[in-house]
């Protein structure tokens, strides 16, 4: 099965992505925006074609329009009512069946739930290496270069496959939405699925956080650093709620069981593109920077002026932490 799916890497060009689709409360389809972030990455890398997969029915056609204003220009749709409900196994084989057809030099997916799922199949179908969790993509000729945390998210690692297709997932926020460019077309190739890969679910329960707990949905996040106290933390929380925002908190809080890792930001943690970033007591780790590179606009409040936080941020106040945020609460 693995040579059956082995490609010629001498032909291999453009760029593959899964589109993964979530759906609102109401069940209306969209395109997850992890995605688009992708969508949008590789629009600044080079020229080279981008193709798109999504799998579902007739439910989609109406996402076609917002697909093609980010830059795709061939949408294949696996045309299949039981592709409608996430099947790993057969997702993975019509994915590797749809690249052994278009050869491209990249493949890409979000490092969601699903993601993490369905792309180590995929690359075990077609004998090719992966690297996960991506936090950055560079391109040299049709050489991917992929870097990600490594060592706990102590060391970035930059990786370049050794064969074709290269794939990686990318952890979602790590770019900007990109605009959609409206009056862009594309075609639309419907793919049959005739594999056998079905499996029966018989019960799911998601571990997504929920919008209203996800820091990467925030447009206000009011963070946390080793500078602050613990008696802070309801002060902070009432600034956040104040300002319609969230609080979220370096590694060294999570590591003293302050919040869950799912309040992290980092390498290590998430990384987050909210308009504004307020924070305090942070220092401003390597690994920290790097999770809020996409940051529209960054408020460091710390005693040191010195700290490294300050050669990203927007504005540097100078002072006690905690106080700073008593006082805040205080203003709003």
């Amino acid at each position: 099965m693995l040579e059956r799916y082995k490609l010629n890497q001498s032909r291999a060009d453009g760029t593959l992505v899964w589109l993964e689709i979530e759906h609102t409360p109401d069940g209306t389809p969209c395109l997850a925006d992890v995605s688009k972030e992708i969508l949008g990455r590789v629009r600044q890398l080079d020229n080279s074609r981008v193709f798109g997969v999504i799998f579902g029915h007739i439910e989609l056609k109406p996402l076609y329009p917002e697909i093609f204003s980010y830059g795709v220009e061939t949408l294949y749709e696996v045309h299949e009512r039981r592709m409608v409900r996430f099947q790993p196994e057969a997702y993975a084989e019509a994915l590797a069946q749809i690249a052994v057809r278009i050869e491209p030099a990249a493949i890409l997916m979000g490092a969601t739930p699903r993601g993490r799922e369905l792309a180590p199949r995929t690359a075990a179908l077609l004998d090719t290496g992966l690297t996960a969790d991506c936090t950055g993509l560079q391109v040299k000729d049709r050489d991917l270069l992929m870097t990600r945390p490594a060592f706990g998210g102590n060391l970035l690692a930059t990786i370049q496959c050794t064969t074709y297709p290269q794939m990686a997932t990318v952890r979602p926020g790590t770019f900007p939405l990109p605009a959609p460019e409206p009056g862009r077309e594309g075609t639309v190739i419907y793919w049959q699925y005739c594999g056998q890969a079905w499996k029966d679910i018989v019960s799911s329960e998601s571990v997504v956080a929920a919008a209203d707990d996800d820091i990467c949905k925030a447009k206000v996040l009011v963070a946390l650093g080793a500078g602050v106290k613990k008696t802070s933390l309801p002060v902070a929380e009432s600034v956040a709620r104040k300002l319609g925002g969230m609080v979220c908190c370096s590694r060294k809080l999570v590591e003293k069981g302050w919040f869950p890792a799912s309040r992290q930001v980092g390498q290590s943690g998430r990384s987050v593109a909210p308009d504004l970033y307020l924070a305090f007591g942070i220092s401003g780790s390597v690994q920290h920077l790097a999770g809020i590179a996409s940051a529209k606009r960054i408020v460091s409040v710390n005693t040191d002026p010195e700290a490294r936080i300050g050669e990203v941020a927007d504005e540097i106040v100078v002072g006690d932490a905690d106080a700073i945020l008593k006082e805040l609460d205080k203003i709003l």
